[in-house]
């Protein structure tokens, strides 16, 4: 009993640290937090997202979207260009968003006719999304698996997963779906996808490759554009959702790490390289600023 009073205490300071730098003046990007219920008072998983702005952040609202708002068959437009047709009539959800209440989309500049950047939200199933923290691929890795100009945005991924999906786990595969077969707009990310049973973490690097992994209550990290996915076994379908080239294509680029003869992977040394200097410019002074990588 003391030592899980001292596990959960651990964590609180964890969390007030770690929220403490993500409030450093100069960090500007996004940070993730798990911990299992291992380490809470109450048993439940906890998980937080956070923009780390400079303080510039948009404003949000805070929206409900009815049962109904969209139809079966309408299609969806999004912020950079990704089209969705609704395979059923929207779920009722609750959604965070920034503010394009102006007629001028506060983040792509225009003023088309677009869905707006719905960051994360839940629905009456209690499917909850988070918003997304960027991931950059290794140059390689890249090559090998470009990025798709309009491929699926981090502004889509909450209004059509809350719309459609009734589980956390078929939110993943109905994600996995859309990453294989519509390609993933220029820039990787992680995301939550959780309900009332389970919680996962998904990782995309590159245009067409999906990872997700079922938490469990036994462990806690911090994300803050870097990888947190290492050795998995993809052989374990219960626990990981995963593309079938996941390996064959980091070894098509050069880049694979792990052993392909028992399906096993270090995702983020394959895909999102672990050491911050060799990062994109994109991420990689924040990254160094704001965690601590050997």
């Amino acid at each position: 009993m003391q030592g899980g009073r001292l596990l959960r205490k651990a964590a609180a300071g964890f969390i007030s640290l770690a929220l403490a730098v993500c409030l450093i003046g100069n960090a500007s990007a996004c940070s993730l937090f798990y911990f299992g219920g291992e380490y809470t008072d109450d048993g439940a998983n906890l998980f937080m997202r956070g923009e780390d702005q400079d303080g510039a952040d948009e404003n949000k609202l805070y929206l409900i979207t009815p049962a109904g708002r969209y139809r079966a068959g309408e299609q969806y437009t999004g912020c950079f260009g990704f089209t969705w047709t609704f395979t059923h009539d929207n779920y009722r959800y609750i959604s965070r968003r920034d503010d394009n209440l102006q007629g001028v989309c506060p983040n792509c500049g225009g003023n088309h006719d677009h869905q707006p950047f719905e960051d994360a939200g839940t629905n009456e199933y209690g499917v909850t999304v988070t918003a997304t923290q960027g991931l950059s691929p290794n140059e390689d890795i890249l090559a090998a698996d470009p990025f798709v100009h309009t491929g699926i945005h981090e502004a889509d991924m909450a209004t059509i997963l809350l719309s459609e999906a009734a589980t956390a786990r078929e939110g993943v595969e109905m994600l996995k779906g859309i990453v294989e077969n519509d390609g993933v707009w220029e820039e990787g990310f992680g995301i939550m996808i959780c309900d009332q049973t389970e919680q996962w973490y998904a990782e995309v690097c590159t245009g067409h490759e999906f990872l997700a992994v079922l938490l469990p209550p036994t462990v806690a990290f911090f994300e803050a554009n870097v990888s947190v996915l290492d050795f998995l076994e993809l052989d374990d379908k219960e626990h990981i959702i995963a593309s079938d080239d996941l390996i064959s294509r980091a070894q098509q680029a050069g880049t694979f790490v792990g052993d392909a003869e028992k399906n096993i992977i270090d995702y983020r040394l394959s895909y999102n390289d672990y050491h911050a200097g060799a990062f994109g410019m994109l991420w990689s002074w924040n990254v160094a600023a704001r965690i601590a990588l050997p």
